[in-house]
């Protein structure tokens, strides 16, 4: 890996700013209005679609009020696939089965959490800027992962109605391109936070990023942590 590839680890402000997180997740979370903080972040989705690669930048950049769209986001990704976790276990183990599965639902609903977290402490370390916070990268990855939050929702549509062929000639192509939007949003998004302005630089550490999160992510499922 080239020099200016490496990411290099302070563990003292790595500690710090992983606390000051917390502390910001839980100061955002009980300041939340659900009604009003909800329709904020169903016109902020809304306007995504004219201009997704713009949204993400705004993510990236600190716009007002970001951290809290990006909770209610996330928390909308990880009920979608609870539900999914549920019904698939229903279907395939009957419902007695749930309590046995209980620990399978409660990763799989983790997962998506788990993946944002890691690749935001990853662009996190990449980040030679003091002006990104922990905070900021976060919000970035998860409005990037909006498109994917879309797919959850339609994983249970197509869970649902799986003998429906018509229904499935349509999503599942969906499904694909979504997942395709999210991997660009998710690039201009670390492109944004690392400053980077030469394509092929940018394109490296996303690459380098990605590689890392994926080993990350295959570890902990070997150990039954995702």
């Amino acid at each position: 890996m080239a020099e200016n590839e490496k990411i290099s680890v302070d563990t003292e402000d790595l500690k710090n700013e992983t606390k000051d997180t917390v502390n910001q997740v839980k100061e955002t979370i009980k300041n939340v209005d659900l009604k009003k903080d909800a329709e904020a972040t169903k016109g902020f989705v809304k306007e995504m679609f004219s201009n997704p690669i713009e949204a993400v930048k705004r993510a990236a950049n600190g716009e007002e009020g970001i951290f809290k769209k990006a909770i209610i986001i996330m928390l909308v990704y990880m009920i979608s696939t609870a539900v999914y976790q549920i019904l698939y276990s229903i279907r395939y183990n009957g419902i007695t089965s749930i309590l046995k599965s209980i620990v399978n639902i409660i990763t799989g609903t983790l997962n998506p959490l788990v993946g944002i977290i890691l690749l935001s402490v990853v662009v996190y370390l990449m980040i030679k800027k003091d002006d990104k916070s922990l905070v900021n990268v976060i919000s970035t990855m998860v409005v990037a992962a909006v498109p994917m939050v879309l797919d959850s929702i339609l994983d249970i549509i197509r869970f649902v109605v799986h003998s429906a062929t018509i229904v499935t000639l349509f999503t599942n192509p969906l499904a694909t391109m979504l997942s395709a939007v999210s991997i660009v949003l998710t690039y201009f998004g670390v492109k944004e936070l690392l400053g980077v302005e030469e394509e092929k630089e940018s394109i490296k550490k996303f690459a380098v990023a990605k590689v890392i999160v994926a080993v990350l992510m295959f570890v902990l499922t070997r150990i039954g942590l995702a």
